[in-house]
């Protein structure tokens, strides 16, 4: 079945699509509002976990200044214990006092949940030696951050691992459940399974419904661009992923309510495409940036966060133009010594990952 895309024009608020097509097709004329905006929306569920991603890394981020405790981390892990506090679970959409509240957690929803619980892990034990100066086979402080004997500040892996784990996963598996979700009964206050799945989805993205891609935005500001979400206005800048993924968010939940299933399979993989690209984008990045860098708490700092990346794109949809054989080469590069990585000074594997990212995403930074 094809369909004619007629008219296209922006007015008062709203981008209007105007779709000629057979009389039995009854796919109406509809607009896609310029916000988030639509009847029966409901994505608690995952916009609370985003905003646990938000303090489970905020206390991890604070082993450079005491001993982590794994109680502590444990229960924010799986929501227990009522540990989130105004440290690091304040000023975001959903505050401490609400997420200790709520029976949802981040162990339940992340992909390979044990593997980025074990990074957290890691960061309890190395948090032992925030008074320790780090050096080669020692962990401790180099400057104001904390690693392990090999360089890693395992913070950064379990933040940026999740963006993967628990964002991409779930925005993909979401999508992908939408297409043979039902969309005739309407459940109040959720629309339909199709409506809600999508709905979930953009939760996951961590964007507010009015986002903006162009707007700076700051940490006091409570509904502001977190995890992925805060990445598109830093390394998914140059290849526009916000603006991108945030439109096809909005054209493919007005075409669901239009049951313009086309516009919607094709919004859900610009979704998919563009979150993971970057991911891509963020790793690409921070290689790049250890090129360069003599400073070796700045270097393994980045270095980390391009790991974490890396970690993240495991969780890539079927779709990924990034090999498993690549995949396998890159995380090989990103589990090597920080040191090792630091000697040498022509950045062989640095430069390789940056090639294998580039093949399979194309220009990631400018």
């Amino acid at each position: 079945m094809k369909f004619n895309l007629l008219t296209f024009s922006l007015f008062a608020g709203v981008t209007a699509f105007s779709v000629s097509c057979k009389k039995d097709d009854k796919i109406p004329e509809y607009a896609v509002p310029t916000t988030y905006s639509f009847d029966n929306v409901e994505y608690k569920e995952s916009g609370a976990r985003i905003s646990m991603w938000v303090g489970y890394t905020g206390i991890l981020g604070k082993s450079n200044v005491r001993q982590l405790s794994q109680d502590t981390v444990n229960n924010l892990w799986n929501n227990t214990g009522k540990s989130f506090t105004t440290e690091t679970a304040n000023t975001i959409p959903y505050t401490f006092d609400v997420l200790n509240n709520l029976t949802y957690n981040l162990a339940g929803k992340a992909a390979d949940a044990a593997l980025l619980k074990s990074y957290a892990d890691s960061m309890v034990v190395v948090s032992k030696f925030y008074n320790t100066t780090g050096s080669r086979g020692v962990a401790g402080k180099i400057g104001t951050r904390i690693f392990n004997y090999t360089g890693v500040e395992f913070n950064q892996l379990v933040a940026k691992g999740l963006m993967g784990s628990l964002v991409l996963s779930n925005v993909s598996s979401l999508l992908d459940a939408a297409k043979s979700a039902d969309n005739n009964t309407v459940v109040a206050g959720q629309g339909t399974a199709m409506q809600h799945n999508w709905d979930l989805a953009f939760g996951y993205i961590g964007i507010p419904k009015d986002y903006d891609s162009g707007k700076v935005y700051t940490n006091t500001t409570a509904d502001r661009p977190l995890a992925v979400g805060g990445y598109f206005g830093e390394r998914g800048k140059y290849i526009k992923s916000g603006g991108t993924v945030f439109e096809a968010f909005r054209k493919g939940r007005a075409a669901i309510g239009a049951k313009d299933y086309a516009v919607r399979d094709a919004a859900a993989a610009t979704i998919k495409e563009f979150v993971e690209k970057t991911l891509a984008a963020g790793a690409y990045y921070y290689f790049g940036a250890a090129q360069t860098q003599n400073d070796l708490s700045a270097k393994f700092h980045g270095l980390s966060e391009g790991a974490g990346f890396i970690v993240g794109l495991k969780y890539r949809p079927s779709t990924s133009k990034l090999t498993e054989a690549n995949y396998q080469i890159l995380l090989g590069i990103a589990k090597s010594d920080f040191y090792a990585l630091a000697d040498d000074a022509a950045n062989t594997k640095l430069k390789q990952a940056q090639s294998i990212l580039t093949a399979a995403y194309g220009q990631l930074q400018p």
